[in-house]
């Protein structure tokens, strides 16, 4: 009896392993296209992981500078409570309108925090669990908040500098990428697919990446890093590396 529940368990976690496998094989055989059609919609969703990191990714999108007659709809997901990066997001949309003619749209989507500050590592799987489900919900476009009519139901493009938050919007994304590219549903292409990620790592980071980009960095279409002395570090042998990129923020 002890013999067969050793089996088992051995067998549910060969089973996870060959998922996880998969799942981070797939994530890094996706081909892009490298074509796009003039004024076709694209959805940038950005991640605001609060304080200091709402404002260096507000920094990097100001230097760029982000067009909005490229991508036409912005999402800005915020976590509850977090009132200054909903108001530092309204107020870089509204410069956006200033200088362009055509500014497109955005949105502002709540979801909640994955861990609060101090709290109880005991209960943190299960504010986590939540936060990864509403994103879920989120890059399927079943979010009761949901895009204006028009805008593609996936985001084309997922940009985050972490913290928590980011871990379950990429994790998400990869899970809904890997079942779209087993099953082939509602695709024409298997291969192509929006829900691409792009991390970029703290500007304060200049010799050893982050909890959350190390937790990441298997999973991320691209690893962008501010230091040289992070560049070409990978999760193992086969994935991608990380890609210097040089100051990005004003």
């Amino acid at each position: 009896m002890a013999m067969a529940w050793i089996l088992l368990l051995f067998s549910t976690l060969l089973s996870l392993l060959l998922i996880i496998h998969l799942i981070l094989s797939s994530s890094q055989q996706f081909r892009v296209p490298k074509t796009r059609r003039r004024h076709d919609p694209t959805h940038l969703l950005i991640v605001l992981g609060s304080g200091g990191h709402t404002a260096e990714m507000l920094s990097m999108l100001r230097r760029l500078p982000l067009d909005p007659t490229v991508y036409t709809h912005r999402t800005y997901l915020i976590t509850t409570g977090d009132s200054f990066s909903a108001t530092k997001a309204a107020a870089f949309e509204k410069s956006l309108q200033e200088r362009y003619r055509d500014s497109g749209s955005y949105s502002i989507i709540t979801v909640p925090r994955a861990r609060r500050v101090h709290q109880s590592f005991l209960t943190a799987p299960l504010s986590t669990l939540q936060c990864f489900w509403v994103c879920l919900c989120v890059l399927r476009g079943t979010h009761p908040q949901r895009p204006p009519q028009g805008v593609p139901r996936y985001p084309d493009l997922i940009l985050t500098n972490g913290p928590a938050t980011a871990v379950c919007v990429v994790l998400a994304a990869k899970l809904i990428r890997f079942i779209h590219a087993v099953t082939g549903i509602g695709m024409r292409e298997p291969s192509i697919f929006p829900l691409r990620t792009i991390f970029i790592e703290s500007w304060a980071r200049v010799t050893t990446l982050s909890l959350s980009g190390r937790i990441l960095l298997p999973f991320v279409d691209r690893f962008l890093v501010q230091w040289p002395s992070l560049a070409g570090k990978r999760a193992w042998r086969g994935m991608r590396e990380t890609e210097y990129a040089g100051t990005l923020v004003e």
